[in-house]
């Protein structure tokens, strides 16, 4: 069973979309069953427009480009990808046939996408969805306030804001600071529990990284990489070790 993705180095956020794949598998076998090709077009479009493009990636992003090539949630992200995608070609080739052909044949997965079966669904239950679902609302909060620091000039962009979150969700005590500050796309987050949801915004202190670009506490301290952060340092020093 892939529910036992969190032995894999999967984040919450990495279970969340295979969630949501499984959805929308069920969703579009049920349409294609039913000859609604209609509806498999929306399932499709809304799951690549906002689940992938506007939360998925736009979170991961971070982890894609400036983790370490085999750091565990690196490696759990290009596993899920990996498994989007090949889901992504077989749904849509009953009605995007040239372009899931030349997508099957480019990722050299084997043979052609139309002598596959479509994907088959997952015993998953909604664990992740359910926590992502109040994580979302206090995204919503976060946003509010951010923008309203921008218009006053406190801030020019997500990354200088500190900002302090009184989250209502007990869901924020069961997951890292670190995987939140990923979720908000933040560099500077301080958590406080409270009965009402708000966020306040002031600008970090803290310097920003030339890597990453985010503002972190380690900026500054390295003799060897003044402009970096502990973990861009780590990595670019990883990377000169074995260039070497």
């Amino acid at each position: 069973q892939r529910d036992s993705s969190t032995s894999l180095g999967m984040t919450l956020i990495d279970r969340w979309i295979l969630e949501r794949l499984n959805d929308v598998i069920t969703d579009c076998r049920s349409a294609y069953e039913a000859f609604e090709f209609h509806k498999v077009y929306h399932a499709l479009n809304q799951f690549c427009a906002v689940d992938l493009s506007s939360l998925y990636i736009d979170i991961t992003k971070d982890r894609m480009y400036c983790d370490a090539a085999d750091s565990p949630r690196r490696r759990a992200t290009q596993m899920v990808m990996h498994e989007i995608f090949g889901a992504l070609c077989r749904l849509l080739a009953p009605v995007l046939a040239f372009t899931a052909e030349e997508s099957w044949r480019h990722s050299a997965l084997g043979g052609s996408v139309h002598l596959q079966e479509f994907p088959r669904l997952e015993h998953r239950v909604h664990e992740a969805s359910d926590q992502i679902a109040e994580l979302l609302k206090l995204r919503a909060v976060v946003g509010q306030a951010i923008e309203r620091a921008r218009q006053e000039k406190l801030i020019g962009n997500a990354l200088e804001a500190a900002v302090v979150l009184h989250s209502n969700s007990d869901v924020t005590t069961k997951i890292s600071k670190e995987d939140l500050e990923e979720f908000f796309i933040l560099s500077d987050l301080t958590i406080r529990q409270a009965d009402e949801a708000s966020a306040s915004v002031t600008q970090t202190a803290y310097k920003k990284c030339a890597r990453c670009w985010r503002h972190r506490p380690a900026v500054g301290t390295s003799k060897e990489h003044p402009d970096l952060c502990d973990r861009c340092e780590s990595v670019v020093t990883a990377l000169s070790e074995k260039a070497r």
